[in-house]
């Protein structure tokens, strides 16, 4: 008994000391598992590392030209997202600025704006043209415009009620019934980096493993050297221990990227990390494991090389659009839903943000931690499969 153990014990060692030869064999696996993983966490941060865009040009079109609409635009020039860049004479002049590609948005001050606003009962308008083809352009514009009329008409109305006789206290109580504390939680800068760079952590390690993987079982199938290269594993129940065998190189490197992506790359670009390191790296084993085992059983799709960038190219755009960054989960169909638990990166992605981003503790996502084992014991199953399907079958 003891003598089997051991002797499986071996085969473990054997294939995972094997699969690492094939790792770094192979230039093409470790640049593109190795290199441009932690190429793309460094690059990918350092771009969004601004977290917000600021100054987006406009153009600004006054057709009234009194002290009010000058104010209305300094308050507009003073906002962090926008900057005046042209002040057009005509909304005509404003459209070429604008198909030109010098603006991103028009503001519009009709003709009678000032005195309109003197009138009572009368409701002047502004004309606001946002770059709506590109959403954070038309938000960031639409959001400041809005902002600062509130912050203008608020002007206007408590003048209007001190002329009245109102005092102060009292008119300054009318013009703001009620105060609104928004709080972005977990994002307080409503920054773009600490949005999206969790998910580019798991989702480019998810791709280029895969991508490494496929590279590597292409070669493998298209020289016909899975079985001599793994011919130690041929005995009773090999193809199990063998499965345990060559996912550990993968769980090690992908680990300590992981590790490099959390510790440092958050580090340097200030992104926040609210989850207790050790939880974190214990939801990440199975993430990874997960990800290993479905390498191989994608490995009945590579027959070369070059079948990995068809296959994972389509597979890499489902699974960014799965984790909802371009799109919130909640909204897709059921079926999408469902289909959707098949990627490991859709349970990791959730599971992620709620511990370094949400500051959850494992106890608190223990449904998405168990999900996420069932996704890894599912493809643990097949990938078991395609290992005895490789072994015993000449190709």
């Amino acid at each position: 008994m003891l003598k089997k153990i051991f002797s499986y014990l071996s085969l473990i060692f054997e294939t995972a000391k094997k699969e690492t030869q094939l790792i770094f064999k192979d230039s093409a696996v470790v640049e593109i598992y190795m290199f441009f993983v932690v190429l793309i966490y460094f690059f990918y941060t350092y771009v969004y590392s601004p977290e917000i865009f600021t100054k987006l040009p406009i153009a600004f079109v006054d057709e009234d030209q009194t002290t009010e609409t000058l104010k209305l635009k300094r308050m507009l020039n003073a906002t962090e997202s926008l900057d005046i860049a042209y002040e057009a004479n005509s909304l005509l002049e404003a459209k070429y600025l604008f198909e030109e590609g010098k603006v991103n948005g028009v503001i519009l001050i009709p003709k009678n704006f000032s005195q309109d606003l003197q009138k009572s009962g009368t409701s002047p308008s502004i004309g606001i043209y946002c770059d709506a083809s590109y959403m954070l352009y038309y938000d960031k514009t639409f959001e400041a415009v809005t902002n600062v009329l509130q912050a203008y008409m608020g002007d206007i109305q408590l003048k209007q009620t001190m002329m009245s006789g109102v005092p102060m206290k009292e008119a300054v109580a009318s013009s703001s019934p009620f105060s609104i504390n928004a709080t972005p939680l977990y994002n307080l800068n409503e920054g773009y980096a600490i949005f999206i760079i969790p998910v580019v952590i798991i989702i480019a390690l998810q791709t280029l493993q895969l991508t490494g993987m496929g590279v590597l079982y292409g070669t493998l199938r298209e020289r016909k050297t899975f079985v001599s290269n793994f011919a130690m594993a041929k005995v009773k129940f090999g193809y199990f221990f063998m499965t345990i065998g060559r996912c550990l190189p993968y769980l090690v490197i992908s680990m300590l990227m992981l590790l490099l992506g959390i510790e440092v790359v958050f580090h340097i670009f200030t992104i926040p990390q609210r989850g207790n390191l050790f939880e974190i790296m214990v939801f990440l084993v199975p993430v990874v494991l997960a990800i290993t085992f479905l390498g191989m059983v994608l490995m009945n799709l590579f027959r070369n090389r070059e079948d990995t960038i068809m296959v994972v190219t389509v597979f890499s755009i489902p699974s960014l659009m799965m984790a909802g960054v371009s799109y919130p989960v909640v909204a897709y169909p059921l079926w999408i839903k469902v289909v959707a638990v098949f990627f490991p990166s859709t349970i990791a992605v959730k599971g992620f943000l709620a511990l370094s981003q949400a500051g959850a503790s494992l106890l608190e996502i223990q449904d998405i931690f168990m999900q996420m084992w069932m996704v890894c014991i599912f493809y643990f199953i097949l990938a078991v499969w395609t290992n005895r399907k490789f072994l015993y079958r000449e190709e």
